[in-house]
């Protein structure tokens, strides 16, 4: 990682703030680690001064995504709410959307699926799916997976179904990897309700897709997809190559292995392959951590399986299945098949109250799990039927006021005649001349007082320049007749010379050309002094002499000192002022003079 300073100097100095947001983004998505410097820069120069800007939104919402990748949810979340603030206060309801989608999106990712839906409805109903075809396809896709994460397979496909609708005028990288992860999904939803031949060919064009865009975990998900279809379709060699295939992929570009591990120990302990089966649940207990197999109820399940069918070791797989248990709730898929597994130890125990028990507990359990089912798809159905209904309703209400729309302006084309629109038309042309005819009196009026003003003034400017540089010359040629005379008697006259120029600069000639000055142009001094309190008398004559434009020179002359030591009180007056570059002292100062005038 490059030194943060030298990344901040490498940026190219025409950076705006949008471009910058943007180069942030694409750095984050490579995984450079100089992502954070450059956001803290950007923090710096566009959120500090204005936290609650569209500059500010941008960062707070790339901060949100930059935490959700990492599962940091808690900044995720802190950035969001500060985002949402913006919003607020932004005219653009898209970047609400964006952020309620967002929001939708964390708790996707904690499980919380309810809110998550809540939060995608939100964006939806805020966003302009026509003018921003990519966005809604992302939430309607992100919406489904909500959905299908809670088994409601027919409202699932229907969001699927809509984000395509959109996804064909997303034609951009983003849009395209959403159509394809949208394909991907509904792929399983035919997978889950058993239409294999409809989720082979999705599968299958997911693999097409991915070779033509160069997406390799895209063809990862598909060919694992495709394995499992043909496991359960029972062509074993099918599903061996689609495995392999997967693996290769996902070794090669080092994904997340997790599921092919359970697959694949799932299909070993299938074929009592037990050195495949022991292999891979070696390859899954270095893939994690100590505390997370412990409580991890897979883990439990098959080195339980291994015990008891191939270890022979029926207790140390009753220790296992009684740890995973107290990691879990009681109605859970993963709890059915601890109970039931424990009761086929007990069972080898000679223990068969237990065996009872525990058989009992998972049928309990199914029970439970196929009236929750059953209940999710009677929902399911209603709502689709009730989605359907209400999406009648609107087309015929839509039709409806299409007609009515159609008759009234038919009806309002034969009440109007054409002399009555060509009377309001010259009532209008009237009106409108003599609006304008006014607002151009006014504006010559107005430009002629201003000119009035900016004359006189400038005429009482150039008196008063010309007259201190009357008082300047007579000052210096008195100053060149003591000096003179100074040199004659060098007698201690160092001193004198010191003397006779204090004495020229305390001359009351500065207190009457101060008093003067405020006097035609108020407000100045006074503005200076509150600004900056401690700006001395003699900061004070520079700052006048700067605002009337003199040179260095002129002011040198003026003043009595050279022109190194104009400069130096030059660069003095601007540390005092917080300027950085002393070469824009003088033109802050003019500026502010003249805006000044421009007020009186």
């Amino acid at each position: 990682m490059a030194e943060c300073p030298q990344v901040i100097n490498a940026l190219p100095p025409d950076f705006s703030a949008g471009r910058l947001i943007s180069h942030i983004v694409q750095m984050d998505a490579e995984g450079s680690p100089d992502v954070d410097c450059l956001a803290a820069h950007y923090n710096k120069q566009y959120v500090v001064p204005a936290p609650f800007s569209l500059h500010a939104q941008y960062y707070y919402n790339h901060r949100a995504n930059h935490f959700l990748r990492r599962s940091a949810y808690d900044s995720a979340f802190h950035y969001t709410r500060l985002a949402l603030k913006c919003d607020s206060i932004l005219s653009d309801s898209f970047y609400l959307a964006i952020d309620l989608g967002l929001l939708a999106n964390i708790h996707l990712m904690k499980g919380e699926f309810d809110k998550s839906i809540n939060y995608y409805e939100q964006s939806l109903s805020v966003l302009n799916p026509g003018k921003h075809p990519a966005n809604a396809l992302s939430l309607l896709s992100n919406l489904g997976v909500a959905y299908l994460k809670t088994d409601y397979y027919e409202t699932a496909m229907q969001y699927f179904r809509q984000a395509l609708e959109y996804g064909q005028y997303a034609d951009t990288p983003y849009g395209r990897r959403s159509r394809h992860v949208t394909l991907l999904n509904i792929g399983i939803i035919h997978k889950k309700q058993e239409d294999f031949p409809q989720a082979i060919q999705a599968f299958h064009s997911l693999l097409d897709t991915a070779r033509l865009y160069e997406y390799p975990y895209l063809s990862y998900l598909a060919h694992f997809n495709i394995a499992q279809v043909y496991r359960q379709t029972g062509s074993e060699k099918n599903f061996l190559s689609h495995l392999d295939t997967a693996w290769n992929v996902a070794i090669e570009h080092d994904f997340n292995q997790h599921y092919l591990l359970t697959e694949s120990i799932s299909h070993a302990h299938e074929q009592k392959n037990w050195k495949k089966f022991i292999d891979y649940l070696e390859k899954y207990r270095t893939y994690y951590e100590e505390d997370e197999l412990k409580c991890d109820p897979e883990w439990a399940i098959w080195n339980s399986r291994l015990l008891l069918e191939y270890n022979t070791e029926p207790a140390q797989a009753l220790f296992l299945l009684s740890e995973g248990l107290n990691c879990i709730d009681f109605y859970t898929e993963d709890a059915l098949d601890l109970y039931a597994l424990r009761s086929e130890v007990f069972q080898k125990l000679g223990s068969y109250k237990k065996a009872l028990e525990n058989l009992t507990k998972s049928k309990v359990i199914s029970d439970s799990l196929a009236r929750r089912t059953n209940l999710r798809i009677l929902a399911d159905a209603t709502t689709s039927y009730r989605v359907a209904e209400y999406q009648q309703m609107l087309d015929q209400k839509e039709k409806e006021k299409a007609w009515l729309r159609k008759r009234a302006n038919y009806t309002n084309a034969l009440a109007l005649g054409l002399g009555a629109v060509l009377l309001l038309i010259s009532f209008l042309f009237y009106f409108y001349r003599q609006k304008m005819q006014y607002k151009k009196e006014a504006l010559e009026a107005r430009r002629q007082q201003l000119e009035t003003l900016n004359k006189s003034k400038q005429e009482e400017l150039a008196r008063q320049k010309q007259r201190l540089l009357t008082q300047s010359v007579q000052s210096s040629q008195l100053k060149a007749k003591v000096l003179d005379a100074c040199e004659r008697y060098r007698r201690n006259s160092a001193m004198l010379t010191r003397k006779v120029e204090m004495a020229f600069n305390e001359q009351p000639v500065w207190e009457n050309f101060l008093l003067d000055f405020n006097q035609n142009y108020p407000g100045f001094i006074d503005r200076i002094l509150q600004e900056y309190p401690d700006t001395s008398k003699r900061q004070l004559q520079y700052v006048v002499l700067i605002a009337l434009g003199f040179s260095n020179q002129e002011i040198s002359d003026m003043l009595f000192v050279t022109p190194g030591g104009v400069e130096k009180a030059k660069s003095r007056l601007a540390r005092q002022f917080q300027i950085n570059d002393k070469r824009r002292l003088s033109q802050e100062i003019m500026n502010l003079f003249f805006r000044l005038r421009q007020e009186q």
